[in-house]
């Protein structure tokens, strides 16, 4: 018993001592968000809109997705540990250009704060690039290029230490690839501007109309809607939904509608299949079926907002939209992807199909013994 002790801690050392360079590049990944957190809870950082409000909390726009994300790189680096320590990179030119690339997200941190007037070049180059302004161009510009550089170093960091074998992070970086490109999507075009994202907005909309008239509400939808937007004009539906004497209404632009949530989910169920040995057939039920459960979340989420509106203000809503509203996705697809694999490892699909057959089995021979 004490030999296979020993045996197993001289395992743990070997093991932990080839993973020494994941575990350097982990602590890279999770460097800037820890300095950032701090710098965030403090209120103490140079962006003043950034100090209103503690962004981890906040879901759109906010900081939230860096601790899904290091987790999610975290739990993938365990499940593939053993093959991640064999690939390590042995140039020691690779080593030091993907630690560069890691750590370039904390020194941009640290300049972005600490250096006099970067923050203020970085709100210039917005302004060049013809951010709206207000809140656009305070909080939501230097939030999603704080977003767009950390997932373009993270990535190519990844790349540099694993090459083909990066894939194996592929959900933890299209998470922050997707939000990182949502973010500054909607920044650059806010409120609806952007066309072929827009698109996906009016169908969400008519059918979340459809679900408050068959829950007995009173649904209005009138499109377009259009409002003025700097120099353009957005095209928005508007619904407006009525209970008694109480009623509440929103436009609906793409971010409402999930468009990115419907990207994150093919996205993470596609890479997802790559990764396990499910028949074709089932992975095309799962997809399908998945795709529509994503779709009514999206509903569900509009749904809850304009009934929070209409019985605690708007004030509750915004909370709602800002802080939780982008959960019932994360919760949806991490519930959804646990059951695929409860039903894979306990074969249900084939339990079910062969029960009848066996209770009738099981009949008969109770029938016989009688």
């Amino acid at each position: 018993m004490g030999s296979e002790k020993i045996s197993a801690d001289v395992g743990f050392r070997k093991s932990l001592k080839k993973g020494i360079f994941h575990i350097g590049l982990l602590v890279c990944f999770s460097l800037p968000i820890f300095l950032l957190i701090v710098l965030d809870y403090l209120n103490i950082e140079s962006f003043s809109a950034f100090n209103s409000s503690f962004l981890f909390e906040e879901t759109w726009k906010g900081r939230m997705f860096y601790l899904f994300f290091i987790w999610l790189f975290f739990i993938e680096s365990i499940i593939d540990w053993n093959k991640i320590v064999e690939r390590k990179p042995q140039n020691r030119a690779r080593i030091l250009a993907c630690f560069a690339c890691a750590l370039i997200p904390t020194i941009y941190v640290l300049v972005v704060n600490f250096v006099p007037n970067a923050s203020q070049t970085i709100l210039n180059i917005g302004q060049n690039v013809g951010i709206i302004g207000g809140d656009f161009l305070t909080k939501d510009w230097p939030l999603s290029l704080e977003y767009l550089i950390f997932i373009i170093f993270f990535a190519s960091a990844t790349l540099l230490a694993y090459g083909k074998r990066a894939l194996t992070f592929s959900i933890s970086l299209s998470l922050l690839g997707v939000i990182a490109s949502a973010y500054m999507i909607d920044t650059i075009y806010p409120f609806g501007l952007f066309n072929p994202l827009q698109l996906f907005a009016l169908p969400t909309a008519a059918s979340t109309a459809a679900f408050f008239e068959l829950l007995g509400y009173q649904a209005n939808l009138t499109f377009p809607k259009t409002i003025q937007v700097g120099s353009q004009y957005s095209r928005l539906p508007e619904l407006i939904i009525t209970s008694g004497s109480k009623s509440a209404g929103a436009l609906i632009g793409w971010p409402c509608a999930g468009v990115h949530s419907l990207l994150l989910y093919i996205l993470i169920i596609l890479l997802f299949f790559k990764r396990s040995e499910i028949l074709s057939f089932r992975k095309a039920v799962y997809f399908i079926f998945g795709l529509f459960g994503t779709y009514f979340v999206n509903i569900l989420r509009i749904y809850s907002i304009l009934v929070i509106q209409m019985n605690y203000g708007q004030d509750a809503a915004t909370v709602f939209h800002n802080n939780y509203g982008e959960l019932y996705f994360f919760t949806w697809i991490f519930l959804y992807i646990l059951l695929i694999v409860c039903i894979q490892r306990f074969m249900l699909v084939e339990k079910i199909r062969y029960a009848p057959s066996k209770l009738r089995s099981l009949l008969t021979t109770i029938k016989k013994k009688v």
